[in-house]
């Protein structure tokens, strides 16, 4: 194998960690799904593009790099389906992509000044962008429910052709209904109420100051690697 795909290969498994279990409460009876595996949740069990998130019992709470949180209430599903991270010295982009499967999440996504964040949430049809907000989705019957709390949301459909983007702000509740093919305003109703507080500010700041160090020494180690191959080839 050539020196430089090893290297790439060491780089792709030292990042496929794209979040964490933050805390789990009640039963504790909460799963990861991954390849077909089922695997018990537990505190900083660390996931991957993929993993399929069962509360059951219990509610879930998960930080999704860099800067995402998400609460599960319980009997919810969700599905981490595309997480990527680039970044210079001067800016950090941050892409993620959540498949919402049942019941009720709270979304908080925490954006600083040398950020740029694309948070996106799909369901069955419809799809809801952010980029710096708190909100919820949640499903009732056929129909998903969406309620912002800060910020602003946006929502598409295959299946509704709009000439401009449907704009959800804070304080506003939305329903994309299935059966009817349509969106629907009403007042902000919010489903998921008792659940355990995020993490502050402060403290997702420490997070992606700790993550960004690691991938800076992901990236030497891996460089220096690829050099002490090339020397090492060269010299045969």
């Amino acid at each position: 194998m050539f020196p430089w795909i090893s290297c790439l290969l060491i780089l792709n498994i030292a990042v496929a960690e794209v979040g964490k279990v933050n805390s789990i409460a009640g039963t504790n009876t909460a799963f990861i799904l991954r390849n077909s595996n089922k695997i018990n949740a537990v505190n900083d069990f660390p996931l991957e593009i993929g993993d399929e998130i069962h509360s059951s019992d219990s509610v879930v709470q998960i930080y999704i790099y860099p800067s995402t949180q998400i609460s599960l209430s319980k009997n919810t599903q969700i599905k981490i389906t595309d997480s990527l991270i680039e970044e210079t010295d001067e800016k950090e982009r941050a892409f993620s992509v959540i498949e919402f499967l049942k019941g009720a999440v709270r979304i908080l996504v925490t954006k600083e000044a040398d950020q740029e964040i694309d948070q996106r949430v799909k369901a069955v049809s419809v799809a809801f962008a952010v980029r710096g907000t708190e909100f919820e989705v949640s499903n009732e019957n056929d129909d998903i429910d969406l309620d912002v709390i800060e910020g602003e949301v946006e929502a598409s459909s295959p299946d509704i052709q709009t000439f401009v983007p449907e704009i959800i702000k804070a304080q506003e509740g939305f329903r994309y209904s299935r059966k009817a093919k349509r969106f629907e305003r009403r007042k902000v109703r919010l489903k998921f109420k008792d659940r355990p507080a995020f993490l502050k500010p402060e403290e997702i700041k420490e997070r992606r100051k700790q993550l960004r160090l690691k991938r800076k020494e992901v990236r030497t180690g891996s460089r220096n690697g690829l050099s002490s191959r090339i020397k090492r080839r060269n010299k045969r």
